[in-house]
């Protein structure tokens, strides 16, 4: 589940600008170490707790039943969808309205871009997990009619088939 990896890192960053453009535009006055520190502690509170929960089977809450119901990708050939665009697009729409939060002097409504880019971390270590327990990596967006689809494929490709001489096939 690479793509929550990277959804979290555009989000993660572009909250960090905006933040960083908050506290210029408040005149760099300096943020308090207990601040810090709690926004901290609470985020890996709700990093822990966003895993627990991702890596149940809840029904709407887990994530181990979607992963368990991918289809397997299609042995056409085909790789999967190079998404470079998608993603350059996504950290610029994340990015311009953090800016703007900042340049408003709201850096602390960027908690939710905060909140929410960890859960992306915690779904993304939970298909880890599943990925490594299972031996296949997981897809998004492999599938046109349904791009919210997961695939899978092995994480490593199948042995080459032999012949009774143990001579390569074709």
């Amino acid at each position: 589940m690479h793509h929550e990896l990277m959804a979290a890192v555009a989000l993660l960053t572009s909250a960090v600008a905006g933040v960083a453009v908050g506290i210029s535009v408040e005149g760099g006055t300096s943020v308090r170490a207990g601040t810090v520190a709690w926004v901290t502690a609470a985020a890996l509170a709700f990093l822990a707790a966003s895993v627990r929960v991702r890596s149940s089977r809840l029904k709407w809450l887990g994530d181990l039943r979607e992963f368990e119901a991918a289809d397997p990708l299609p042995r056409d050939g085909a790789d999967r969808p190079d998404h470079t665009l998608r993603k350059a697009l996504r950290f610029s729409l994340f990015l311009l309205p953090s800016v703007a939060i900042g340049l408003l002097g709201l850096p602390s409504v960027l908690l939710v871009a905060l909140a929410l880019s960890l859960d992306w971390v915690a779904k993304a270590a939970v298909a880890v997990r599943w990925e490594r327990r299972t031996g296949r990596r997981l897809w998004l967006g492999h599938d046109p009619a349904d791009p919210n689809r997961l695939s899978y494929s092995p994480v490593t490709p199948p042995p080459s088939t032999r012949t009774a001489t143990d001579a390569p096939s074709g």
